[in-house]
């Protein structure tokens, strides 16, 4: 490790208040985030503040680590895709795009607004929905707005079984849509 290394941090303005930034130097802190990884790890580690500086912005200089924690959000990793499906949902079908997959669930993205919630049962036909099977419970996990459409992520009551075929078709959907 080189010596006189550190890192810097830029402190928000909101949180920013002379008196607590003037005791600062010498503190404990922890330190958590989230890398942009496949599986998105959360990263933490234990340190003390250097010293901090409030112009040209707020800044907290942070001494190395010596070790860092490391937990991957995700425990399967998600294949980019773009194949037609559709949602159903309480006699509604919603046309859409299957963006991502993994053992654990689905990402989809819709131009038609959801009328269901987190937590409603929905059924999936695409492609690969033979390899969730009927009898596995897709539930929403979450709905996002973005300026044109929805994504929705769907979880998978109970996570699918990476077989052969289903890992020689996602690498083969993966591919095309790579190339599109």
């Amino acid at each position: 490790m080189k010596e006189n290394a550190y890192l810097i941090l830029d402190i928000p303005m909101r949180l920013l208040e002379e008196q607590v930034m003037r005791k600062l130097p010498n503190a404990d802190v922890i330190v958590r985030g989230v890398s942009d990884t496949e599986l998105g790890h959360v990263i933490a580690f234990k340190s003390s503040v250097l010293t901090t500086t409030v112009r040209p912005s707020p800044l907290l200089f942070i001494r190395i680590p010596g070790t860092f924690a490391t937990k991957p959000v995700r425990e399967h990793e998600r294949y980019k895709l773009q194949m037609d499906c559709n949602v159903i949902h309480a006699g509604n079908v919603y046309d859409g795009s299957l963006i991502d997959f993994s053992l654990a669930g689905v990402g989809i993205s819709t131009l038609i607004e959801p009328e269901f919630n987190v937590g409603e049962s929905v059924t999936i036909e695409c492609p690969l929905s033979h390899y969730i099977g009927e009898e596995n419970r897709c539930v929403i996990a979450n709905i996002k707005k973005l300026a044109k459409g929805w994504v929705v992520g769907i979880k998978f009551a109970s996570s699918i079984e990476m077989t052969h075929e289903l890992k020689t078709e996602l690498l083969e959907q993966s591919f095309l849509t790579s190339n599109v």
